[in-house]
């Protein structure tokens, strides 16, 4: 295990925290492995110990993160505190010149000596002399460890300064620059500004791939962004939990209107619509016909057809038709249900094989010519696809819960997201496990 010293230096903490959540990951994939195989004898022994080991991790990884969180505040405070002082200082002295210029222009007596400073701006010059001494000694190689505060610079406190202290933290989605006191921290520690997580709340009341609205997979509570959404929009976004939480899902009958209709105006197989009055078949999904057997869908059963025809799957839960392009047979709707490709089946409750060869081989073709730098000899291709082919059988069920590795130089034609499928110039992040390129909203939002 990595050493996960008790420093307040922000990035070895943040060092730390990485190291812990590449170990849980390796965890994980240590779990993986021991469900393929056959247990030894000797196998509860190891579970245990592995178990042990992954709870001693959470509770360092928790501790540093307290630790990250009460050095930044405590960074904030001191800093603040200390700028707070000068500025007092310095207008109390901007005051007192003042009042000597006036008395001047009247052709009072102006003493010609300055003031002394009062005891609280020498303390405070003072204190930032030593802080800043000890903060120098702190840079040295075998620099100890005991003192935990934050030092301040003695350079003067200038615009630029104080743009910085109005100024330290990127938005996660945006990576615009913001004050901490405009950004909302999430439970997984990202900083959001108002605009994106505003954003990110609209957007997943229309995209049921974004919904819930979430970050590092960890939900994001509404009345973190209540403030900041209409009443209307509250009112669409607790509509749109309940439809894209209804398994079988029931729309209006009505071509015009189409809108969802939630469980509770259900009754046996009739649904009614409130927005157009209409009324629903439950079990066939279309106009509601009592008494009389559910008519034959010409159009859907056309869908239906040739959905059978190219091998496409139906989701058992929101009935949406799907199509696998590359990976493994596991799929994940939009609607966050898995189930197999072949069958249909809730995942891992079925036996069929959990790839196909020939995607498996079509797909690691794909990532090798697009990591290639250029033309290679057709030899060395062939070997890259074979072992890249190996890769991704042993990763075809990766769960992308390691590290990102980011990409940049996509030249004129960027990058292409292989989730939402939009094209990014700047950057896109590889999963360095399967190899899944997507953008920075998919990996904060979708995975």
């Amino acid at each position: 295990m990595a050493s996960c010293r008790l420093d307040t230096d922000p990035l070895a903490i943040e060092a730390d925290i990485t190291a812990i959540v590449e170990q849980l990951a390796e965890i994980e994939h240590y779990r993986e492995i021991r469900k393929t195989n056959q247990h030894a004898a000797d196998s509860l022994d190891k579970d245990v110990a592995w178990m042990v080991f992954e709870q001693e991790i959470k509770a360092m990884r928790t501790r540093l993160t307290g630790l990250k969180i009460a050095c930044s505040t405590a960074s904030a405070v001191n800093q603040d505190g200390r700028l707070i002082t000068l500025l007092q200082a310095e207008e109390a002295q901007a005051s007192s010149d003042r009042i000597l210029a006036h008395r001047a222009s009247r052709g009072e007596f102006v003493p010609t000596s300055r003031p002394s400073p009062s005891a609280s701006s020498v303390n405070v010059q003072k204190d930032l002399e030593i802080r800043t001494r000890v903060s120098s000694n702190q840079d040295e190689p075998q620099r100890q460890h005991q003192n935990h505060a934050f030092y301040l610079s003695t350079a003067p406190f200038s615009t630029q300064r104080q743009d910085e202290l109005e100024c330290d933290a990127r938005c996660t989605a945006c990576y615009e620059t913001f004050s901490l006191s405009k950004l909302v921290r999430l439970d997984c520690t990202h900083l959001y500004c108002d605009d994106c997580l505003r954003s990110l709340f609209l957007r997943a009341t229309k995209d049921p791939s974004l919904f819930p609205p979430r970050c590092c997979r960890q939900p994001i509570a509404l009345r973190s962004v209540e403030h900041l959404l209409l009443q209307e929009e509250i009112q669409d976004f607790c509509e749109a939990e309940i439809e894209f939480t209804t398994t079988d899902r029931i729309y209006c009958s009505n071509l015009d209107c189409g809108r969802f209709i939630p469980p509770a105006q259900i009754t046996f197989d009739m649904a009614h619509c409130l927005a157009c009055d209409e009324m629903t078949c439950s079990m066939c999904k279309s106009v509601f016909h009592q008494g009389e057997d559910c008519p034959e869908d010409m159009a859907l059963e056309a869908t239906l057809d040739l959905a059978r025809s190219e091998g496409w799957q139906r989701c058992f839960s929101c009935r949406a038709v799907v199509q696998l392009g590359v990976g493994c047979h596991h799929i994940t709707c939009t609607c966050q249900a898995q189930f197999c490709y072949l069958c249909g089946s809730r995942w891992k409750t079925c036996k069929c094989e959990r790839w196909d060869e020939h995607r498996l081989l079509e797909r690691a073709e794909e990532v090798v010519e697009r990591d290639a730098l250029g033309p290679m000899p057709r030899q060395e291709q062939q070997q890259r696809v074979r072992d890249m082919q190996e890769d991704l059988r042993q990763n075809h069920e990766c769960e992308h819960s390691r590290r990102f590795e980011r990409i940049e130089g996509g030249g004129r034609r960027g990058f292409a997201c292989e989730m939402c499928e939009a094209r990014h110039w700047k950057f896109i992040l590889e999963c360095r496990r399967c190899h899944l390129r997507v953008c920075q909203e998919c990996r904060c939002h979708r995975i």
